[in-house]
């Protein structure tokens, strides 16, 4: 019986005193302060049934209960006092874990790692014009304001073209008579008068007339500056009674809605781009805007020079916002895994063996700095893959890592 009593209050311990590896040290501080005082509770107890039994059993000489009250007694005060040195053992025990170097760590998991190629390319409008007129004269009249909307076939500029205006009048009014002289001819021809010489050449007449015209009209729509497709007119260079020609840009003409851009890739990346991958660009002016788009094209050739391969990538702009010659960041995901070891690049050392990483080993319920040897894989964003050599649920110091050695003990704090 009395062996079975002493047992009890190591067996309650035990049985409490299992926490779970997920808990901070402020929790497991509060269990074993909690399981302390259990203890402690559960020490009188006993000591006060051992004495009650001793009572009711009638074999038990009455002498001897005076002696087993006192010796109750003085084993309750000898656990009051063991109470108070714990307290303090704790409180030293405080003292010096706050005295010890606070390091923060990771416990190694499976999680989402991606690893990207990171490209730069610039913006061109697929739509873009810098328009002149195909022949040389003076500009009689702008037509249209900078920043104006307009659609394909609006004339915009019109050049001095009263040299042809005069001409068309003097081939159109030759052309009335020529195609009257012809049709009567004809009519004549038809009935067997006139010869046939006669016929032609009244045919010939009204068709060289007719192309004189046709001429004419050419030269004078090449005096006239058309929008080649729907857009916005950026700029008006020249002013009007200005000369322009086809050497001299008279307007900045652009389409803002439908965008190409094109970038420079590496030649070691070849075999992980592909047609129709998606990427996501990203502007360094528009900080709020992101868009992922596919690749439209990939370049076959290899530049020479660079060592580079050309990319290029379609791009709706609703809004307009994106402008042509605006810098994109193009981010081409080439890897992607749900089960990676990933730590900060920076907590990876190297030594004259290789990569290690500080760790924390229990020893005498003491936290220790262990090293591990380990191996890494791709490395994104400041974030490096461990492909071997941590194993899960290892801590990894990430914060104080520059300041611990090996067997050093630490305080591991939040």
């Amino acid at each position: 019986m009395k062996t079975l009593i002493k047992i009890l209050p190591v067996l309650f311990i035990i049985a409490c005193s299992s926490p779970e590896s997920n808990e901070n040290i402020a929790q497991l501080t509060a269990k074993r302060d909690s399981l302390q005082n259990e203890q402690f509770k559960i020490q009188k107890q006993l000591n006060q049934i051992t004495m009650q039994i001793a009572i009711a059993d009638t074999s038990v000489n009455p002498h001897d209960i005076k002696i087993l009250k006192q010796i109750t007694m003085q084993k309750n005060k000898i656990v009051g006092v063991e109470k108070k040195i714990t307290l303090l053992e704790n409180k030293m025990t405080a003292k010096e874990d706050k005295k010890l170097l606070p390091v923060a760590v990771k416990e190694m998991q499976n999680e989402q790692f991606d690893h990207y190629i990171i490209s730069y390319g610039e913006v061109e409008a697929k739509d873009y014009a810098m328009i002149s007129p195909e022949m040389n004269g003076r500009i009689e009249k702008i037509h249209i304001s900078r920043g104006d909307r307009v659609s394909k076939g609006k004339l915009l500029v019109s050049l001095n073209a009263e040299a042809l205006d005069k001409q068309t009048e003097g081939v159109v009014s030759s052309l009335d008579f020529a195609s009257e002289t012809f049709e009567k001819q004809d009519n004549l021809w038809k009935q067997g008068i006139g010869s046939e010489i006669e016929y032609l050449t009244s045919k010939n007449t009204k068709e060289t007339l007719e192309s004189q015209l046709e001429s004419l009209k050419a030269q004078k729509r090449m005096a006239q500056i058309r929008a080649p497709f729907n857009g916005i007119v950026d700029k008006i260079f020249p002013k009007e009674g200005e000369m322009a020609g086809p050497a001299f840009p008279v307007i900045e003409f652009v389409n803002l809605e439908n965008l190409i851009i094109k970038a420079d890739v590496s030649e070691t990346h070849i075999d992980k781009i592909k047609k129709g991958q998606i990427v996501k660009l990203s502007f360094s002016s528009l900080p709020d805007f992101s868009v992922k788009t596919p690749i439209s094209e990939v370049s076959n050739v290899i530049n020479s020079a660079s060592r580079t391969f050309e990319i290029e990538m379609q791009l709706k702009n609703p809004g307009e916002r994106i402008k042509p010659n605006m810098v994109s960041s193009i981010l081409i995901n080439d890897f992607s895994t749900k089960k990676a070891f990933v730590l900060p690049s920076l907590v990876i050392r190297k030594d004259f063996t290789g990569d290690f990483v500080y760790i924390i080993t229990e020893k005498e319920n003491r936290k220790i700095v262990g090293k591990k040897y380990v191996e890494t894989g791709l490395s994104y964003n400041e974030n490096t893959t461990i492909t071997s050599g941590l194993n899960a649920g290892d801590k990894v110091i990430i914060k104080g890592f520059h300041l611990v050695s090996t067997g050093l003990p630490v305080n591991v704090v939040e």
